[in-house]
């Protein structure tokens, strides 16, 4: 029943506008590129386009770093253009607009004249597609009142998020996540922790990245999540403060501020965020055993239910200096900590082949976990003339955790006899350090050309010591079998170079990214050690077509590598329960992907992509089960070949000002084959998931959302998953004076968002269910304080896509 709503809801709003409206009115592209009297592009620059009718600002534009910039979706009329330049707001151009138009080359001449501020608004939608990513915008979204990163991240489109192995993008594992465009060394549960541990309400920006340039680290054969944490652009001095409750099963309180201070030489920023969420997992696994033949001997059913309470604090805090016009110094400063806690009961009941009961198990999980995470970065930027800039990044970083865990399994006869008690007691500690310094040098030769080049090196080690006691009486004695103290160092070293052209209705990037990979590990409890020292090229290449003035056509090609996480590689054993563990396996090898992508972009806005994904060695966890023990574990393993055929649709629609949507889907064929476990996997699964934003201007200050996304069965190595599907839905309110936002939302209103995962391979069949507190109503208030005015372009800091991202 609920998935029959589910449909109805998801159906209606897609036709909602059509339905109400009718068909939108033909819009066109206005572009262009504006220089000064010098003739040098004008790099981030504010554009305004008014409306000659009423002289009415309809909407404003920053130039990128070649002084380019793009009016999409504007109707016909008369229409003046008008930049910010020293101050003063200049008319550069008057249009008649009967057509998709491009103005070429604009010279700005400079005047002294002041002018009172422009404030400026533009509301972006929640999902917006860009020619190299796709950008979930965080910051204005009702529909991420009071929720996680994680949270967020689980109604992107194509993302899922599996709190065991980690982030999942298109049904291929393999994606890096970046902080502010840093790499993070976390993954799997450790990744999963920290963005349960951050509000949503810190971010402003997640871009997932399908297809990276050379610029990028060559690692994530999926792509990359970039999280772009909020950083104020305004002059003076300003802040916001904001608290938020939530309800779902549990309370979920949060509250965060902000503050900035910015002038012609010195930005000040800084923020603090507190949340205290308790959530609650329940797990439900079935398994069957069976004897060499293939005949069921025993079914193993159990039920978990575990709380999870958790107390986080983030903060930031960062500098800019303006020392002249082309160079600004900074220092950003990024720390989270938080405890967590689980208090997790299980209930296991073991049948023969007949479905009598054999014995029953009892578990108690007690967990206290306190993690640190902290990094520094300074970066500096020089824009030299004629299109010259340089940057350079130093990063440093520790990502602490300290974990104790008690373990009680009581094993009991039908009867309620008790067969066996054991107590079980863990203590891990574990270390990341990571350093890393980078140079980035960027030429324009001309509007059309520009070379880029750069290096980076970055050196991570990892300390990850755990101890298993046994608890016999009141004394832990060490078992020494089972505890371990493993080390790990990693060092790549990286240049890269990249060449971008125009010719005519043609465009064309090409780049070489080579990197040196040196690691070694040491596994203390057995004397084990291993290294490894390789060199790999990435080349990556983007060709792009002009058809007509409403179609163009590219091609991208692009090499990656995925090397097996410091958790994949780690070979002591975490237990989850008595009967389930997860471990690590040192030999592991690195995935080498090479990706063909074809776009078609019609009208600027509707996008439709076909790709072709082909890896070796692809590493999946894989389960295995040892029938007479019962118990099973969970291991990473290279599967030999995986391919994927991908077909991918963006399209925006919009009614006026009153509704914006966008809709984006894709449907992809994965193919696993590889000899496993004695046995040789053929999957091959077609799947598809669909992604539907939509914002309602309801006017005197109101505002809706309504979101809704579909995941279909797909396979992934050993493990089909089931479909899984989210609705949500929020209003708001904002003041007269814009200074205060009031918001309410509802998250997973029909409870369809869970993870079940079915396996049959080998010895192996089996079914497990995952749900959480996922449908929650949160209530916040925001106020904003201090100057709002929009900064002077010249003082915007960044120029390109890592130094916007290194302060977010």
């Amino acid at each position: 029943m609920t998935r029959v709503i589910l449909w109805i809801t998801m159906l209606i709003s897609l036709n909602l506008p059509t339905f109400l409206f009718g068909q939108n009115n033909e819009k066109f592209l206005i572009s262009g590129i504006i220089e000064s009297e010098n003739k040098e592009k004008m790099a981030f620059h504010e554009i305004y386009l008014f409306q000659n009718s009423d002289n009415k600002l309809l909407k404003t534009e920053l130039t990128d770093e070649n002084g380019t910039f793009n009016f999409q979706s504007i109707s016909k009329g008369n229409y003046t253009l008008k930049i910010n330049s020293g101050g003063e707001l200049k008319t550069i151009e008057t249009i008649d607009l009967q057509n998709n138009i491009e103005l070429g080359t604009l010279t700005v001449i400079s005047q002294t004249k002041q002018i009172q501020e422009v404030v400026i608004e533009k509301k972006k939608p929640f999902i917006e597609r860009k020619l190299d990513k796709l950008v979930v915008n965080v910051e204005n979204s009702i529909a991420s009142t009071g929720s996680t990163i994680l949270e967020v991240l689980q109604r992107s489109p194509g993302v899922m998020v599996n709190e065991d192995s980690g982030i999942n993008l298109k049904g291929k594992s393999g994606v890096v996540v970046m902080i502010d465009g840093k790499p993070s060394p976390l993954s799997g549960a450790d990744l999963i922790t920290y963005l349960k541990s951050i509000p949503a309400s810190n971010i402003q920006t997640i871009e997932i990245i399908s297809n990276p340039s050379a610029r990028y680290d060559a690692a994530g054969n999926a792509g990359i999540i970039n999280i772009k944490f909020k950083k104020d652009k305004n002059q003076g001095f300003n802040g916001s403060a904001t608290v938020a409750y939530g309800q779902g099963v549990y309370v979920k309180p949060s509250a965060n501020t902000s503050l900035n201070y910015r002038n012609k030489k010195w930005n000040f920023f800084g923020s603090y965020s507190y949340s205290n969420p308790k959530n609650f997992t329940y797990f439900f696994i079935n398994r069957k055993f069976f004897d060499a033949n293939q005949n069921l001997e025993s079914t193993f059913e159990q039920e978990s239910y575990t709380k999870q309470p958790i107390s986080s604090n983030n903060a930031r805090f960062g500098v800019d200096f303006y020392s002249t016009e082309k160079t600004i110094i900074g220092v950003l400063f990024n720390g989270n900590w938080n405890t967590n806690e689980r208090n997790g009961r299980t209930n296991a009941t073991i049948t023969d082949s007949n479905g009598q009961l054999d014995y029953t198990t009892k578990t108690n999980i007690l967990l206290d976990e306190n993690r640190f995470n902290g990094f520094a970065n300074l970066n500096f930027k020089h824009t030299f003339s004629s299109g010259k800039e340089l940057s350079t990044d130093i990063d440093f970083g520790s990502f602490d955790s300290k974990t104790l865990q008690d373990i009680q399994n009581i094993n009991s006869n039908p009867d309620g006899s008790v067969i066996s008690d054991s107590k079980l007691a863990t203590n891990q500690t574990g270390v990341i350090n990571v350093k890393s310094i980078k140079a980035d040098y960027s030429q324009a030769f001309s509007e059309k050309s520009k070379l880029e080049i750069g290096l980076k090196s970055s050196l991570v080690s990892s300390d990850n010591d755990v101890k298993f006691y046994d608890v016999i009486g009141n004394e832990n004695v060490l078992d020494i079998t089972r505890s371990n103290h493993f080390l790990y160092d990693e060092n790549i070293n990286a240049l890269y170079g990249s060449y971008a052209t125009s010719y005519k209705k043609w465009d064309f990037q090409g780049g070489l990214r080579i990197e040196n990979t040196n690691t070694k590990g040491e596994q203390l409890a057995t004397n084990e050690t291993f290294s490894r020292d390789y060199t790999n090229f990435f080349p990556n290449l983007v060709v792009n077509r002009t058809l007509s003035e409403n179609n163009s056509l590219s091609f991208t090609y692009a090499k990656r590598i995925d090397r097996p996480t410091y958790r994949q590689l780690n070979p002591f054993k975490i237990f989850v329960d008595s009967y389930t563990y997860v471990v690590g396996d040192p030999t592991l090898n690195s995935v080498i992907t090479n990706l063909f992508e074809i776009n078609h972009t019609f009208k600027g806005k509707y996008s439709t992509t076909l790709s072709y994904t082909k890896s070796k060695e692809s590493i999946t966890d894989i389960f295995v089960q040892d029938d007479d023990t019962k118990i099973s574990y969970q291991i990473p393993a290279n599967i030999q070949d995986f391919e994927q055929y991908n077909l991918g649709i963006y399209i925006p629609f919009n009614y006026k000002k009153i509704v914006t949507s966008t809709l984006s889907g894709s449907v992809y064929l994965n193919k696993y084959s590889s000899a496993l476990q004695g046995g040789n996997l053929q999957q091959n699964f077609t799947s598809w998931d669909m992604n539907l934003n939509n914002t309602f201007t309801l006017g005197k200050g109101w505002s809706a959302e309504l979101t809704g996304y579909y995941q279909s069965k797909m396979v992934w190595g050993l493990f089909y998953i089931k479909d899984l599907a989210q609705i949500t839905a929020g209003i708001q309110r904002v003041s007269k004076d814009k200074n205060s936002t009031l918001k309410l939302s509802i998250s997973d209103i029909f409870l369809t968002n869970h993870i079940a995962v079915e396996v049959d391979y080998q010895n192996q069949e089996f079914y497990t269910d995952r749900t959480w507190d996922s449908r929650v109503a949160t209530i916040s208030y925001t106020y904003r304080f201090g100057k709002n005015t929009v900064a002077k372009a010249r003082q915007r800091s960044g120029g390109v896509d890592d130094e916007k991202r290194r302060a977010g």
